[in-house]
């Protein structure tokens, strides 16, 4: 006598094989590429700008390899200050590698005592650029519209 065994697995045919358990024409969306990473050529860091016009600045200087003995040309941009090496600059590191903002290229940015300003070393130009932070809030404010106007990209 034969016994038929009924099939365990729905959709199974006869060669123990699966079926299709979903149509041909349905494919399964593919995983997006993962986003670039973060180029390492830009570090940032706040300081507060003490009576002296001196922001503090180490960490950024060391990622510079900015002696105390650099000396620095300094270019007020817009609302911001540009700091670069030149042999022949006018500027100096203060001895404890804070970076002294002098009164006149304070002025056009509006940097006062006590005010925070956002140190981006970009290590691939070999500058400093010190943001008052009126200037992020200017961009940040932009990108937080783009956000809840629905049209920001994260990415």
């Amino acid at each position: 006598m034969t016994a038929v065994v009924p099939r365990l697995i729905p959709g199974a045919g006869p060669a123990g094989t699966l079926a299709a358990l979903a149509p041909d024409n349905e494919r399964l969306p593919l995983p997006a590429p993962p986003a670039p990473a973060r180029q390492a050529e830009l570090v940032y860091a706040l300081s507060r700008l003490d009576a002296s016009g001196r922001l503090s600045a180490t960490t950024l200087l060391a990622r510079l390899q900015w002696r105390t003995s650099v000396r620095l040309a300094a270019t007020v941009v817009g609302t911001s200050v540009v700091f670069r090496p030149d042999r022949h600059g006018v500027f100096a590191l203060d001895p404890k590698r804070k970076v002294v903002v002098p009164l006149r290229l304070r002025r056009p940015c509006r940097l006062h005592t006590g005010d925070q300003a956002l140190l981006v070393a970009d290590t691939r130009e070999n500058i400093l650029v010190v943001h008052p932070t009126a200037a992020l809030d200017k961009i940040v404010l932009a990108r937080h519209a783009s956000l809840i106007g629905g049209s920001g990209d994260d990415h």
